[in-house]
């Protein structure tokens, strides 16, 4: 079983503050931390779990610039086997250009798999449509917001994936497809400094994104950055329950919604 799984590297942006600059056309990240896009670490742990009980490899393949190799390094410091850094300084914004370079480097690279796995999504774009275009691209079937696979054998997986309203779709795949990941898929792996030093020596191929141009467009331009608008404070109730309810049935009078 050949499995590729596609991991970004993204700032983690839960806890900085974000600072724009050059006039509303950039971001300033660089005193913002980095690490693996949450979605790929759960993708990675699948991908690796499943070779671990029947058999196979997992490659790990990240776009981005020289910095990204850090996640490569810890894919292959959780099981997999070696890794490709699709090298570019620009960043795809439009996840169709980024599917299509996907799609020349599969097709150039000729890399035979059985599974690709992604990430629901990416936490700084979330667009979550990667893994889809990139089925549509290759021609082979695709599913999405898998929360459990079940079985894989005899050219099909039986894979479980989530859907609105707490409901859960099981599903009879082909293979080979595109699945993209969703969280609480299972519980990655812990991965240790030591763990991810030792990958370091693994081989990790260094590609150049020049070299997958055909047909990559982007077709979303970035115009500029801005904040949020501000909005008001919160109206605190009287803790008191009866005058709590009367404030707001007089703040639903005034906003127009009961009369």
């Amino acid at each position: 079983m050949n499995l590729l799984v596609f991991t970004k590297r993204v700032p983690a942006t839960q806890e900085e503050e974000l600072r724009i600059i050059d006039d509303g056309n950039k971001i300033d990240l660089s005193k913002v931390p980095f690490k693996v896009n949450d979605w790929d670490n759960y993708s990675v742990e699948e991908a690796v779990r499943i070779v671990e009980k029947i058999g196979g490899t997992v490659t790990a393949v990240s776009i981005g610039d020289s910095e990204s190799d850090e996640v490569l390094r810890r894919a292959i410091a959780m099981g997999a086997k070696d890794g490709f850094l699709i090298e570019t300084e620009n960043i795809l914004h439009d996840p169709n250009a980024r599917s299509t370079l996907i799609y020349n480097f599969l097709k150039k690279e000729g890399l035979p798999f059985d599974a690709i796995f992604t990430g629901v999504q990416s936490e700084d774009d979330q667009f979550a449509a990667v893994g889809g275009i990139l089925a549509a691209k290759l021609r082979i079937p695709f599913v999405s917001m898998v929360i459990g696979i079940d079985n894989i054998e005899n050219g099909y997986a039986i894979v479980r994936r989530e859907l609105e309203g707490g409901l859960q779709e099981r599903i009879k795949i082909s293979l080979p497809c595109v699945m993209s990941i969703q969280t609480g898929i299972n519980e990655p792996r812990y991965v240790s400094i030591m763990g991810i030093r030792k990958a370091s020596k693994v081989e990790r191929k260094v590609l150049k994104a020049s070299d997958y141009q055909e047909n990559v467009e982007n077709m979303i331009e970035l115009t500029r950055w801005v904040y949020p608008l501000k909005k008001e404070g919160a109206t605190l109730l009287s803790p008191d329950l009866e005058n709590a309810c009367k404030e707001l049935l007089n703040i639903l009078k005034e906003k127009g919604v009961y009369q």
